[in-house]
């Protein structure tokens, strides 16, 4: 908000307006932090954690602590060893470059030999070699008495040209091999730089003593872990051996109840199988009857019709007197040409 007084006045009450906003905005700031720092999450609590997970991790985090203060006291040396190593190295790769500079030196030597005649044995050679002798002592084989009276004649007379571009390029092969044997003998010292540094480790055994602590943590953690797992298996095996007796009797009423449902069942087949074979045994006699009064109703009507043909009024024959008739024919077997005259009177 701003008032337009003019000038200073409108200056100083716009910066006061936003001082106080400022300062309502940071202390609902502060309010809000101290109200999270206050809150307390449920799943924070270590009573909710898994006991044996939380002892593994308490027992991990304290051996992560000896080692890790064990690495940073270790670390610089490690550090340094490994800087060492790389000065070690460009040492190794001096004293290969300068090697093969030598060995390049050494064939020309040998094919300006070759390129003037010189013969190996000659005097000319002899000469050469003392001479490149005397340019670069070597104090592990010194010149003889006789060697160097015959330097001093040879450094009073001409040289060949044959000698004096060999001794040039011996010259070259000096500085290269003075560069060999300096990074060589550096590459030496750095070597022996590291063996100490390594020996002076092994008397602290820091890494060796923190991973020795780490150990018995764990172990301890372990032993813990391991009581803690029995007690656990014990209210297991109190919890599964209820659940398996309920189970048990579960499975005993269950397999009764089967059995009685298996005994209905039988009971309910037989009497079907009982009700089915009475009804066949009925049904095969009533097709028995039916067969009989088929049979008989055949032979009525045969009868009927043998009477007819006999000449006898059947019109009004009762039942009776045919199953007299009937029965009659059927005992004296009688045929057709037998009856036929025979006059009945249905009153017989």
């Amino acid at each position: 908000m701003q008032v337009k007084i003019g000038g200073i006045e409108n200056q100083t009450i716009h910066t006061n307006i936003h001082t106080q906003e400022k300062a309502g905005e940071s202390g609902r700031r502060k309010e809000a932090a101290g109200q999270r720092k206050n809150t307390i999450f449920a799943g924070d609590l270590p009573i909710n954690q898994d006991p044996i997970a939380l002892r593994r991790q308490q027992a991990q985090k304290k051996a992560m602590k000896f080692v890790h203060d064990a690495w940073n006291a270790d670390r610089k040396m490690v550090q340094g060893q490994a800087k060492i190593r790389e000065e070690q190295n460009r040492q190794w790769e001096d004293v290969l470059y300068n090697h093969e500079l030598v060995q390049e030196c050494r064939a020309r030597k040998e094919n300006l030999r070759k390129q003037y005649g010189v013969d190996p044995d000659s005097q000319e050679q002899e000469d050469l070699e003392l001479l490149m002798r005397g340019a670069h002592p070597d104090p592990d084989n010194p010149l003889t008495e006789e060697e160097e009276a015959r330097l001093e004649v040879l450094q009073n007379q001409p040289l060949t040209e044959y000698q004096e571009k060999c001794l040039e390029i011996n010259n070259e092969q000096f500085i290269f091999e003075s560069r060999q044997q300096s990074a060589n003998a550096y590459a030496g010292y750095l070597q022996s730089a590291l063996t100490d540094m390594k020996v002076e480790g092994l008397k602290f055994h820091k890494m060796a003593d923190a991973q020795k602590n780490a150990e018995k943590i764990m172990e301890q953690a372990s032993e813990d872990i391991q009581g803690l797992l029995v007690e656990e298996a014990k209210d297991h095996v109190d919890e599964t051996y209820e659940e398996q007796r309920e189970e048990a009797k579960k499975d005993a009423e269950e397999k009764e109840e089967q059995e009685e449902k298996i005994a209905l069942r039988k009971e309910q087949k037989e009497l079907i199988e009982e009700r089915v074979e009475s009804a066949q045994e009925n049904t095969h006699e009533a097709e028995e009857a039916q067969r009989e009064q088929a049979k008989d109703a055949r032979e009525e009507a045969q009868l009927l019709k043998d009477m007819a043909e006999a000449g006898m009024d059947v019109a009004g024959t009762s039942d009776v007197v045919k199953a007299g008739i009937k029965d009659m024919l059927n005992k004296l077997k009688l045929v057709e040409a037998d009856i036929k005259g025979i006059e009945v009177d249905e009153e017989i």
